[in-house]
């Protein structure tokens, strides 16, 4: 376990790093509690790709639940569509490039358009999410985006 934080061998960085790496390419800061479900699901068999992508999808997803229980704006909430497109870009990427298995892309890709497109299933989606029990414990990253 511990190898996951320790600095490789030819310049890498360690497992975590990885994953917050890629998270910040997401939009996202990795939290030290995320950092810790990161290991977890490092060890579980889920790359850092797939790991950084299963922590902005819970993270998005809280936030906009947060957002729609602060009873914001339409226009505010219909920003997080955007973001999620965006995402999904770089998670077709992912999957395009085989750092993402085809099953969670699709999984993944089906939860954030949900999730971030406003209409009367939105907060089905939402909690469906963030259903996980790990999800609602802490927050696992925060958004670099305003």
């Amino acid at each position: 376990m511990f190898g996951l934080f320790k600095k490789k061998q030819h310049g890498g960085g360690g497992e975590i790093e990885r994953v917050a790496t890629h998270l910040k390419v997401m939009g996202y800061d990795l939290t030290p509690f995320g950092a810790g479900v990161a290991v977890a699901n490092l060890m579980s068999g889920y790359n850092h790709v797939e790991t950084a992508s299963y922590i902005a999808l819970i993270t998005m997803a809280l936030d906009i639940r947060e957002l729609r229980e602060s009873g914001s704006d339409i226009v505010k909430l219909a920003s997080y569509y955007t973001h999620a497109m965006a995402l999904l870009e770089v998670l077709k990427d992912y999957k395009d490039n085989g750092t993402m298995r085809e099953e969670l892309w699709k999984n993944y890709s089906n939860a954030l358009f949900h999730a971030s497109y406003v209409d009367e299933n939105q907060e089905k989606w939402v909690a469906m999410i963030l259903s996980d029990p790990v999800a609602g414990k802490q927050r696992l990253a925060t958004s670099r985006i305003n």
